[in-house]
């Protein structure tokens, strides 16, 4: 779903394309057809508009500063932009979740629309979803299974799971979306404290992908870890606590 400001710029695009066009044709055959020459210079003057106008939004956007970090300081805040991020993306999402707590309410509406949006994206054709977590605690396994659910249900969502005590890789809650547009979400003192940041800048797009990748090479299928003996030890952990 595109939203209002990306559907302007689409529409831009083709009208620029269109009157491109209508240049061309008009330039060819006005020699043939004199009377055509009034309408080559309105196209040329509506292609100029529009190149003008292009310039003018690439001027606004820079000078706006679209190339620095953009903060969150709630959860609200953070997963409301990014769901939006979400829904226009268009191959691939990589996303990780490392906190002690399954998503819940108490996080807010939008916490729930990003995750369901993330869920609708791998539905869409030609999109993949790869989610990495981390399950230290009997809430964490029930969330696990619903994910593992997920991935069984749906061709192009993958969910594994990080021991986060290994010491291969120090883990970081952060969402991809095309290999360009990057959420790192910090958790607070509590679980329904939440804030982020959308860095920017192709060096630490790079390397945050590749400390991804590192992530899943050492995570195991959410299926698998579901019928470890780590799993069990949790559930009995949890039930002995009580």
């Amino acid at each position: 779903m595109m939203n209002s400001e990306t559907k302007s710029e689409v529409y831009e695009e083709w009208a620029l394309a269109i009157f491109l066009v209508a240049c061309f044709l008009l330039s060819f055959f006005k020699d043939v057809f004199p009377l055509l020459e009034k309408g080559l210079e309105a196209a040329l003057f509506a292609a100029v508009f529009f190149i003008l106008k292009q310039v003018r939004d690439l001027r606004v956007e820079v000078r706006g500063g679209r190339n620095r970090e953009s903060f969150f300081e709630s959860a609200q805040d953070f997963y409301t932009t990014a769901a939006e991020s979400v829904r226009r993306g268009k191959r691939e999402i990589r996303a990780t979740y490392f906190r002690d707590a399954p998503p819940g309410e108490a996080v807010g509406d939008a916490c729930e629309r990003y995750f369901e949006d993330i869920v609708e994206f791998a539905r869409t054709r030609r999109r993949t979803v790869r989610r990495i977590i981390s399950v230290n605690n009997k809430e964490m396994v029930e969330w696990c299974r619903a994910q593992a659910d997920l991935d069984n249900s749906i061709p192009s969502y993958y969910v594994r799971v990080l021991d986060t005590g290994a010491g291969a890789v120090e883990p970081m809650s952060m969402v991809i979306i095309d290999d360009e547009t990057i959420y790192l979400a910090f958790s607070g003192h509590t679980h329904e404290q939440l804030g982020g940041v959308r860095p920017r800048g192709e060096k630490l797009a790079q390397f945050l992908r590749q400390r991804f990748d590192s992530h899943w090479a050492v995570s195991i299928p959410a299926r698998e870890f579901l019928a470890s003996e780590r799993c069990v030890a949790l559930l009995q952990e949890s039930a002995s606590a009580h």
